[in-house]
């Protein structure tokens, strides 16, 4: 396993917006698994339990993360919330999922989550064109890129 330091954090919601959520520290591990399998821990605020706890209900949602230097480029994962653990005032959530490869994957991933939503015919391509390029940039709840 190797162990990496988590310098950002996103959530992003089904519309593709991201919620940047400000964390105290954090830590990512690529459990070199042979499934491209990693954990994500954050300790953050326990103003965020309600919504961790929410996610928690859901077997996956996206995440974003920066590894390592605020320069590189955020990487999109595919994970669960494994446990949130209450700490004075703090909460720490431990996630894990999968690295979502830029356009491979990630095309396979929104075209399942659109074609679950019943969109099909021009609307399907429509939208799934947009959200493939607005998954370049994902765009921010405020309108930033």
């Amino acid at each position: 396993m190797k162990t990496f330091k988590l310098v950002g954090l996103s959530v992003i919601d089904d519309d593709m917006h991201r919620q940047d959520i400000p964390f105290i520290d954090g830590l990512i591990i690529n459990k070199e698994d042979g499934q491209n399998r990693w954990l994500v821990e954050a300790y953050l605020d326990d103003d965020y339990e309600p919504m961790f706890v929410s996610l928690q209900r859901r077997p996956e949602f996206q995440l974003q993360v920066t590894i390592t230097h605020t320069s590189n480029d955020p990487a999109n994962m595919l994970v669960a919330v494994r446990s949130i653990t209450k700490m004075n005032g703090h909460i720490s959530v431990l996630m894990e999922g999968l690295m979502i490869p830029r356009r491979t994957h990630l095309a396979e991933v929104v075209l399942a989550g659109l074609v679950k939503k019943g969109l099909q015919g021009e609307a399907l391509l429509k939208e799934f064109r947009q959200q493939m390029d607005e998954r370049q940039g994902v765009r921010a709840r405020d309108g930033r890129t």
